[in-house]
């Protein structure tokens, strides 16, 4: 029996996948766990994790690149009304080796799965997951919590949703998205839920609709001018009051009894926030909405969370470019043409092509590490925290507040030109997945903001990088 406390409320009608926690030095997971009923109608709890490669430490040995994980998985029952107090009903343990001959393993974005269904009782659960690195030894941990229903009722009944895409080796199959950021490389969506309807039951309306919700999608503005507004769009970075449906549809449920499993397919939306959503409907008393569930996703760039095709390389360049520089840049069409282009900025400021090499490869790295660390509604480097990332890197200290976020450069913490302040304008919670912070912009910034951007352009960043 086990006690903790747990602030979280258990099963929100919304949920939003996992969100990334990078930690420097710690394997980045993503976790699922959504309560489904078998091929016996008996209820389980699916659980998915995702593993990035490029997180794990590796040995080389005879040119092969080796790691291991350990996955250790706990689900917790909760046994009282308070959700303090948990008894354990499931302990497993899996070790998984890794092993490439290429070294861009060790720096690569891609996942691999580790799946398990684990058969269970009506109640609420608490899912742990730990994933320990078996070279550093170090874990990450994630939860999820979890209301498992009984199947035998005489109520109608509604699972949560999941979100599968095409696997990227075998298209003729689909593989869970446990995360809240989906990358345009999945082309196609499948959204999975199961109703019950039991036998006795009226006729129920099942109503699906995809909407986009309302979202800043533009980078941020420069660090010296004027802060975004309370009531602007950039200020609040999404408005869940403002959606728009782009596909709907309805089943009606008549003739079929028991656990009814739905897909709803489509291709995957343009670059923005969507909420995926359902309703089980009277349909032959009131149209009372009986039960409700969604699935909140943020779709990305094609190859989230790294940059690589040229407009992916080109978008960045934003924070070192004059306004009409960035225009014209951003105007070419052609992808040969926009590469040339990419490359002569830094040439053409750089000179020296191995230098060039080295920063362009440093600048990058900041910016797929801000998509990493920052994503929300969009890309993590076009957040303002993606921004002072991407131009200053990791801050020297970090000192929060209630709703205040302070990054400091260095060891006088006295010095406003090596002090950011960021406001809180959205908090996390289990139907937001994100926090929102807002640069406080000043015109003191401008000096320290140019200065930055000439060592990127000099390459000087190399040796005096702030």
């Amino acid at each position: 029996m086990f006690m903790m406390a747990c602030s979280r409320a258990f099963d929100p009608d919304i949920r939003t996948g996992s969100h990334p926690h990078l930690t420097d030095g710690l394997p980045e997971v993503m976790l699922s766990a959504i309560a489904f009923l078998d091929e016996q109608d008996q209820p389980v709890i699916d659980v998915d994790v995702d593993i990035v490669y490029g997180s794990l430490i590796y040995r080389e040995r005879d040119g092969v690149f080796k790691s291991s994980v350990t996955i250790q998985t706990d689900v917790l029952r909760v046994i009282d009304a308070s959700e303090e107090e948990f008894t354990r009903v499931e302990n497993l343990r899996e070790v998984i080796e890794v092993s490439e001959r290429s070294a861009s393993i060790t720096d690569s974005g891609e996942m691999f799965a580790y799946r398990e269904r684990i058969r269970v009782s009506p109640g609420k659960y608490l899912v742990i997951v730990q994933v320990t690195d078996g070279n550093s030894d170090k874990s990450s941990r994630r939860r999820a919590n979890v209301t498992v229903f009984e199947p035998d009722t005489n109520e109608p009944n509604l699972t949560h949703i999941k979100v599968l895409g095409p696997d990227r080796d075998d298209r003729t199959r689909d593989f869970p998205l446990t995360t809240y950021t989906i990358p345009g490389a999945v082309d196609t969506m499948t959204f999975e839920y199961q109703v019950i309807r039991p036998v006795d039951s009226a006729p129920l309306a099942v109503r699906m609709r995809l909407l986009q919700i309302e979202s800043d999608t533009t980078p941020p503005r420069p660090m010296a001018g004027v802060t975004p507004t309370t009531g602007s769009l950039a200020y609040r970075g999404i408005n869940y009051n403002s959606t728009e449906t782009l596909e709907s549809q309805e089943r009606i449920l008549e003739q079929e009894t028991g656990t009814i499993t739905i897909e709803y397919r489509t291709a995957r939306p343009p670059r923005g926030a969507y909420r995926f959503e359902v309703e089980v409907v009277d349909a032959g008393g009131r149209g009372e909405v009986l039960l409700y569930k969604a699935r909140d996703f943020s779709s990305m760039s094609n190859n989230f969370p790294n940059v690589i095709s040229s407009r992916e390389l080109a978008k960045p360049l934003v924070y070192l470019m004059r306004r009409s520089e960035y225009r014209d840049i951003m105007a070419i069409e052609d992808r040969d043409s926009l590469k040339h282009a990419i490359d002569r900025f830094w040439l053409s400021n750089i000179g020296d092509k191995e230098q060039a090499s080295r920063v362009i490869r440093k600048y990058y790295e900041r910016v797929e590490e801000a998509n990493k660390q920052f994503s929300n509604f969009k890309e993590g480097w076009m957040t303002d925290m993606g921004m002072v990332y991407v131009l200053f890197g990791p801050p020297w200290y970090v000192e929060r507040s209630l709703d205040t976020m302070v990054w400091i450069y260095g060891y006088n913490r006295q010095d406003p030109r090596r002090v950011f302040y960021f406001r809180r304008t959205r908090m996390a919670s289990d139907t937001r997945p994100f926090e929102h912070y807002i640069l406080q912009r000043h015109s003191g910034y401008h000096s320290v903001e140019y200065e930055q951007i000439q060592r990127w352009l000099t390459g000087t960043i190399l040796t005096r990088p702030i």
